[in-house]
Parts: C-alpha cells; structure tokens; sequence
C-alpha cells in the first residue's frame, strides 16, 4: 500500500498527466507501482491463469478476458503493420493503466477499508499538486479567474482527472467532518476548503467547461443527500459559499460567462469531425473493421489540425481505432462489469461515488485523460470502495 501511495504522490510532484518521455521520475513511478502489484499478479492476468482463482468476483474474470482481447490482436496488428515501438508503448501503457483495477484490487483488497481512503487522500493529494503545479506556472494570477481565459500551460496539469477528484472530494469530507461535529473536525473542515478552491479555480481559470459541470452535479447530489441528514449544517455551508460568491467581485458570473463565450467558440471541439475520420480509416477494411489498425497506429486527425498523431479525444473512438470492433466489445464488457461496484458505492457511500464517478465520466466520456495514471487509479478506488460499501451493508444486514 506504501509503494502505491509513493507512486500517487510522486506522480503529483515530479510527472506530468502525460509525459512526452520516459524520464526517471517515471521509471520510479512504474518500479513503485510494480512493488504494489508485485509480480505474481501481473502475470496472472497476463497469462490467463487467473480466471482460475476460485472465489473471484464476476468483474475480474471479464477484466481479464477484455485485456487479453485489447492486448494482443491489436499489439500483431501494429507490429505488422510497421508501427513505430515508441508509438506502440504510448498505447499499450495507457491501456494497461485502464486495467488497473484486475491488477491492484485483489492485492490491496487484503489491507481492508484502509486501502480505500489512502488511495483516496493519495489522489487528492496528487490532484491538489497538479492545481498548485499549474498556479505556479499561471503566476498566481489568482484575479484572473472569470476575467479572461486562462492557458493550459505545455504541460497539461488540469487534465489530470485527480484534479476534479480533489475539487470535489476535499469539499465532501469537509462537509462529513462539520457533521460529526468537536472543534477540531470543524478546524480541518475549513482546511480542506482551501486546497478545493485551489483545484476548482484552477479549473475555473482555464474553463474546463466538463469539469466544471461535473462539479456542480456533483455538489448537487451529494447536497441533497447531505441535506436529509444534516439540513441545517448543508444549508449554512450553502449560505457561507453563497456569501463568499458575492464578496468574489463577480468571480462567478465570470466563470459562468467564460464558459458560455468558450462554447460558443469552440462547440464540440471537432469531436464529430474525429470519430467520422476514425471510422473511416477503419472502414476500409475487414480487418481494420475487426481488430482496428494496432497499437502505435496513427491518424490524420482533424481535432489537431490534420496532424498525423497517435491519439483522439475519446475512450470510444480510440479503441474503435486501435483495436476494431472486438476492442470495442471487450473494453465497453468491462466497464459495465465495473457497473455494479458504482451502484453499491452511490448507495453504500454517496460523497465517496459522487467524488469518484464524475472524473471517471469525464475521463472515459469525452477527454483524453482516459491514458492517464490517475483515470485507472480512479477506477480502481471505485472498485474498493465499492467492496468496502458491500460488506458494510452486508455486516449491517
């Protein structure tokens, strides 16, 4: 557990969401997150041998299955296709970052409900550096949220799912530490505040317009079952950021206007414009239709112009791409397998699955970030706490 959470947190200090190279700081990354693993596993799901393990829950016999189906077709595919090795590893990391959850869940399922919440404090933590990484290039400029559009920066910090995840879980456990109430869980509550707002103007300042959407649903729902339980304590924290809202010199006016005008701008992103250009390239032949064109494939991708890159800007159009329409079968087989853990969660843990999911919907929807570390660590806290949620209702039952 020590190794992962290493690996969480030198992500946030040291890497980027995604890096153009492999430097030490990543190989150190992966070292910590193969001692977390351990070696055993890996193989296990690698080889196939553990759809053999008895006891194991439905979810990890299709996960493994799908990594096999998203693996090797499309890796000969590539391979013959003459892709280049660099391209080829871009692919195939991301994809096993997907799986992550086969690979480390039934490894930390043994340390119990701890794994879960320091999985969780390690992403918001990691989130929370990403934010302060991308202040510090911004200059700081604190003021210009809501006044003008802010740059993403070269590298991409806000694109890291863990910073949604940090905006949106540290203002839930505040809310849960007013709720239990003594004057040093009121303290650390208004604490947590702080690093919030730093994840949540960040994302504000650069108009991420899904993320900031996302947030608000989640505030919303996860309010409204907070309001059931503690309808006076959600209200004050309503009224106190309602107050702050007013004091912010139309900071969140602003907010709202940029992401109107961005919109206005930008629409879909060309989103439309790429999928018709994935399908196609694969359309023109059986094979491409069947098992796409490989790992390290590239594409005239008209999102960036019409460069020729590696990449689009959605899960669905990515692996249509790469691995056809049985890696489209495999990869959307898994996640529903993952279905039932999320609907556990949101009845077993509302703040922990309105935390979790809309990172994972805006990673696995409608971004890129669905090739970064923190999109599969993300998945598996889902899968965690979900088991963690099961047994709490089970106990009580």
């Amino acid at each position: 557990m020590l190794a992962l959470v290493a690996a969480v947190v030198l992500y946030g200090v040291l890497s980027w969401p995604a890096p153009p190279e492999v430097r030490v700081v990543e190989v150190a990354i992966a070292a910590l997150l193969v001692a977390a693993a351990g070696i055993a596993r890996p193989w296990a799901v690698v080889s196939g041998h553990a759809l053999h393990r008895p006891g194991a829950p439905p979810w990890e016999a299709t996960a493994v299955m799908a990594f096999a189906a998203l693996l090797w077709p499309p890796l000969a595919r590539g391979l013959a296709l003459g892709a280049g090795m660099a391209d080829v590893l871009r692919d195939v990391v991301p994809l096993i970052y997907l799986f992550l959850p086969v690979l480390l869940v039934p490894v930390l399922r043994r340390a119990g409900p701890r794994a879960a919440t320091a999985l969780a404090m390690a992403l918001a933590a990691a989130g929370v550096l990403f934010a302060l990484r991308w202040w510090r290039q911004a200059d700081w400029g604190f003021g210009a949220v809501g006044a003008r559009a802010m740059s993403d920066g070269a590298r991409y910090y806000l694109n890291a799912p863990s910073v949604l995840f940090a905006g949106i879980a540290l203002p839930l456990a505040s809310l849960g530490l007013a709720a239990r109430g003594g004057l040093w869980r009121w303290g650390m509550a208004l604490l947590l505040l702080v690093p919030a707002a730093l994840c949540l103007g960040a994302l504000a300042g650069a108009v991420h317009r899904m993320a900031l959407g996302m947030a608000v649903l989640a505030f919303a729902a996860a309010g409204a079952w907070w309001l059931r339980r503690r309808p006076w304590l959600v209200l004050g924290w309503a009224a106190a950021a309602l107050a702050a809202t007013l004091l912010s010199d139309g900071l969140l006016t602003g907010a709202v206007q940029q992401v109107a005008e961005k919109s206005r701008l930008t629409g879909a992103n060309t989103r439309f414009e790429e999928a018709a250009a994935v399908v196609e390239l694969v359309g023109g032949s059986p094979w491409s239709l069947l098992i796409g064109e490989g790992w390290g494939a590239l594409i005239a991708n008209p999102a960036v112009g019409g460069w020729r890159v590696s990449y689009t800007h959605t899960l669905l159009s990515y692996v249509l791409l790469k691995a056809g329409l049985l890696g489209l079968a495999a990869l959307l087989a898994y996640l529903l397998s993952l279905v039932p853990a999320a609907l556990i969660l949101l009845r077993g843990s509302p703040p922990m699955a309105w935390a979790v999911l809309p990172p994972l919907a805006m990673s696995l929807g409608l971004h890129t970030s669905f090739k970064y570390l923190d999109c599969g660590l993300l998945l598996t806290l889902l899968v965690l706490a979900g088991e963690d949620a099961s047994r709490k209702s089970a106990d009580m039952g």
